[in-house]
């Protein structure tokens, strides 16, 4: 029986606009082996140094996640680390794969990384899976921002981490929810950048007003252009009134850059880029380079609500969910190589 939610989705508005929801495909589960390893210790039985390869952990507080620890990981040197958070309806090993984030070659300031790969919590009133603060259906029952300081607790205490180097990556509700990291005072001191994909922008992530990050914030951002579940073009109230309005993701990130003091030449007017490039076909970075911070955002033309790759590994943006670049390699890890955490935020959280 269709769901009363499912049922909304498919009202067509007056603007000729659908509300939408996660696509199924993005609760498509394509599981890598995982061990099933869930003790207090990650370390095997007379071994000195913990394991490596995919952990499925749970938290006292019942809370999962599912950890990569990389071949060419070395107990006596630091590693970047990077929390990537699935859309709604996702799930950690189908992130994983979108992500890209543990292919053997890369790095990440010249070093293997840790990756982990939150599993999000059901709010049955809405009927909605596998979902994250920062939007109108978050289960407000839990703490996902404590069950994020949990995670690096856990890592931390485990393997030998760079702490200048703790990052943050999301899609949809997972980036909505990354976006909302960036833009609360502790969090912003933990994560030395964040990468942003096709977010859901609501108000609860702080997309309108309420962002008052404790530092200037490295944000990378890339939105598809042909993306109609979280429209390149935002949406008012009227055209989205169960979910709530949308910022056009142009205004998003020029206030993003303001907020980060990079000025605009005309006061009350919000700045332009000051860089313009275009890396790949059909897509073009804008970069905010001024301020005390960087922000950098990819319009990428003719993608979806898709993390690009050559692969389009991300069926959500069928049927444009094939980029002509790879996102993670060509942009995401070098963004994140170029930030680190300054270090008078340390041990400030």
């Amino acid at each position: 029986m269709i769901s009363i939610l499912r049922f909304l989705a498919l009202i067509t508005l007056g603007s000729g606009r659908v509300l939408s929801l996660p696509v199924e495909d993005d609760q498509t589960i394509f599981n890598p082996t995982l061990s099933s390893f869930q003790s207090s210790t990650v370390y095997e039985e007379g071994a000195n140094t913990p394991i490596k390869g995919h952990i499925n952990r749970t938290l006292p507080s019942g809370r999962e996640y599912v950890l990569f620890v990389p071949e060419g990981y070395d107990h006596n040197v630091q590693h970047p680390l990077v929390l990537s958070f699935h859309g709604a309806g996702g799930n950690s090993s189908r992130q994983e794969i979108l992500s890209q984030l543990t292919l053997p070659e890369h790095r990440i300031d010249d070093r293997p990384f840790l990756s982990a790969f939150p599993q999000g919590v059901n709010n049955d009133i809405w009927g909605m899976k596998h979902i994250w603060r920062g939007a109108p259906y978050a289960n407000q029952s839990v703490d996902d921002v404590q069950f994020v300081k949990d995670i690096l607790h856990d890592i931390s205490r485990n393997y030998t981490l760079d702490p200048t180097r703790y990052y943050a990556t999301g899609k949809s509700n997972g980036g909505g929810f990354t976006s909302l990291l960036a833009c609360l005072p502790d969090t912003s001191s933990i994560f030395a950048a964040f990468g942003i994909i096709s977010p859901a922008l609501y108000q609860e992530a702080l997309s309108f007003a309420g962002c008052f990050p404790s530092r200037a914030v490295p944000i990378l951002h890339s939105h598809g252009v042909e993306d109609d579940d979280t429209p390149f073009l935002g949406r008012s109230r009227s055209e989205n009134w169960e979910f709530g309005p949308e910022p056009r993701v142009d205004n998003w990130r020029k206030r993003w850059a303001l907020r980060n003091g990079h000025e605009g030449t005309t006061k009350g007017v919000l700045p332009e880029p000051n860089e313009v490039y275009y890396p790949h076909t059909n897509t073009t970075e804008e970069r905010w380079t001024l301020g005390k911070a960087d922000v950098i955002a990819l319009s990428v033309g003719g993608l979806g609500h898709s993390w690009p790759s050559t692969l389009g590994l991300d069926l959500a943006g069928r049927p444009n969910h094939i980029a002509n670049f790879n996102l993670t390699s060509a942009h995401l890890l070098p963004f994140f190589s170029k930030n680190k955490l300054p270090k008078e935020f340390l041990d400030k959280y």
